[in-house]
């Protein structure tokens, strides 16, 4: 379904005709018209596998809901003049009871591709379902997450600079095994690599940190390794195992850990945007292989949504009850606050933390402009969803939710979000005041600026950089992103690279980021 006005959408399009009817009952008919109609709706869809008749009896339950939930974020959004989208779910153990979708479009009555089934980048909140799909094997007596990097992966041994069997599975999972690696990190999450597990092996066994106290240090790392463990195993790619193990199991159709499954347009984009220029950038930077066992999953509402409600319910097809509950139970404790949740503990990928005196599982994820939220609370046996991708507003999704949940709960949700709003607006400020390079400022062609032009290699195993005439001016190429040039007041040059800026310095074919040196290859 193409959307051109509010919508309260549950499983998949209905008619060609619903637009002109949600235009009409949004203008002319009173509430309960509206809600009448609605369930007509509901009742109809022809998606048998998304029938749920709590649907309606959410509405039924709480007929405000909407309508506040839909004024306090319209609100917002055009107060703050926000792009973008902003699409939210509520869940239960049944599964979705409640989507809204907002963007320009929909708020101008243009059509728009954003709906339920829209692809979105989940993040971090990938670590839930690494989490899942180890414990899925573990319960088919496949590994312990007892058991030892040792036993599991003997190729990884840091040089023999550590004692890997103190290092468990458990702990990749829960963020204890206190290892890290640049290079890997980088190369994961934003450069690439060859996309084979032996050259990011190689990188920690040869570029790493240890801290051997055991206390929660959270990174993509452990997750990282837990896939490869998953592949030493069983002879499959993790993203083969979460296909097999959680995806086909849930019916999950439109969710993928590569990039490539999806027309790249299609993909809801990262956006940078600034209060004086608007749209800074606009793209979406992943590719198959910086999609990953800590970051590396594209999904819907739909499909999310199925996800959410199976562990809501502790949905057998995928775990026992028992394992279930292993799986949610926090495995370390951590003392952090987010926002307005604290967090006391890490499960095996879920946060577990307190809002509003109710114990809830969450997990976010952050890249580049995105922000999405999943979240549940066990004991109210409920959940929300929530995307946007506005690099200001990245803190909107869990204002949303919050507000959700206090009205779900019967709390003062008005007071409540007047308060948390005020955190909301002191994000948004400093984003928004961010001063991005102007055209101005490219790093113009010239005889002399030509001599910077070549590749660049690091002695260590950091993918290489090239620098290369575009037009009238220059780009930087790491590895697989790249970017335009700009000059810096200061001296020095930075380059806008899409998931990150980079400041670098070239003298005598020596060009240094950071703490890297690379060397000029000769012609």
């Amino acid at each position: 379904m193409k959307l051109t006005t509010k919508v309260i959408t549950v499983a998949c399009p209905v008619s060609a005709g619903k637009p002109t009817l949600q235009r009409y009952l949004t203008k002319c008919c009173r509430p309960r018209l509206l809600i009448f109609f609605l369930l007509i709706t509901f009742s109809c869809r022809p998606n048998k596998a998304f029938f749920n008749q709590s649907s309606s009896e959410f509405l039924q339950e709480h007929p405000q809901f909407s309508s506040e939930f839909e004024n306090k974020l319209r609100g917002i959004y055009t107060d703050k003049s926000l792009f973008g989208d902003v699409i939210f779910g509520v869940v239960d153990e049944n599964g979705l009871v409640y989507s809204f979708a907002l963007n320009r479009e929909i708020i101008e009555g243009k059509a728009t591709s954003l709906d339920n089934n829209s692809p979105l980048y989940i993040a971090s909140s990938t670590k839930s379902f690494t989490g899942t799909l180890l414990k899925i094997l573990e319960e088919e007596k496949k590994l312990d997450l007892n058991k030892s990097l040792d036993e599991y992966l003997p190729q990884l041994n840091y040089s023999d600079s550590i004692d890997t069997n103190k290092i468990t599975i458990k702990s990749l999972l829960n963020h204890t095994h206190g290892t890290f690696s640049n290079s890997m990190t980088w190369k994961t999450a934003y450069l690439g690599y060859s996309g084979e597990n032996e050259e990011l092996i190689h990188d920690l066994n040869t570029d790493f940190l240890y801290d051997p106290s055991g206390k929660f240090r959270y990174s993509n790392v452990g997750p990282i390794i837990a896939g490869m463990v998953v592949e030493n195993l069983t002879g499959k790619t993790w993203k083969a195992g979460m296909e097999e193990n959680i995806f086909a199991p849930l019916n999950m159709d439109n969710t993928t850990a590569s990039v490539s499954d999806h027309k790249l347009d299609e993909i809801r984009p990262s956006l940078i945007v600034s209060k004086e220029r608007g749209v800074v950038d606009k793209g979406f930077y992943k590719s198959d292989v910086t999609m990953h066992a800590a970051g590396g999953m594209i999904s819907t509402i739909n499909d999310l949504s199925r996800w959410l409600s199976a562990n809501i319910r502790q949905d057998s097809v995928l775990l026992s009850k028992d394992s279930w509950a292993a799986l949610h139970a926090s495995t370390t404790p951590q003392d952090k606050v987010y926002f307005t949740y604290r967090r006391t503990g890490y499960s095996l990928g879920w946060d577990v933390a307190q809002y509003q005196q109710e114990e809830i599982l969450t997990r976010f994820g952050n890249l580049a402009g995105i922000s999405f939220h999943i979240s549940f609370m066990p004991e109210k046996k409920i959940g929300v969803i929530a995307f946007s991708n506005d690099n200001r507003a990245y803190l909107l999704p869990h204002l949303m939710a919050n507000y959700a949940y206090n009205m779900l709960n019967a709390l003062p949700a008005d007071s409540i979000f007047q308060s948390e709003r005020a955190r909301f607006e002191e994000a948004f400020k400093s984003e928004n005041e961010i001063v991005y390079p102007e055209a101005s400022q490219l790093l113009t062609q010239s005889t002399g600026n030509d001599s910077i032009l070549g590749t660049y290699h690091n002695r260590g195993n950091w993918p290489t950089i090239s620098v290369i005439k575009e037009g009238n001016h220059y780009n930087m190429k790491w590895g697989i992103l790249s970017g335009p040039i700009y000059k810096k007041e200061k001296g020095g040059n930075q380059s806008n690279l899409g998931l990150l800026t980079r400041d670098f310095e070239i003298r005598n074919d020596t060009l240094k980021t950071g703490s890297l040196t690379y060397i000029k290859a000769k012609q």
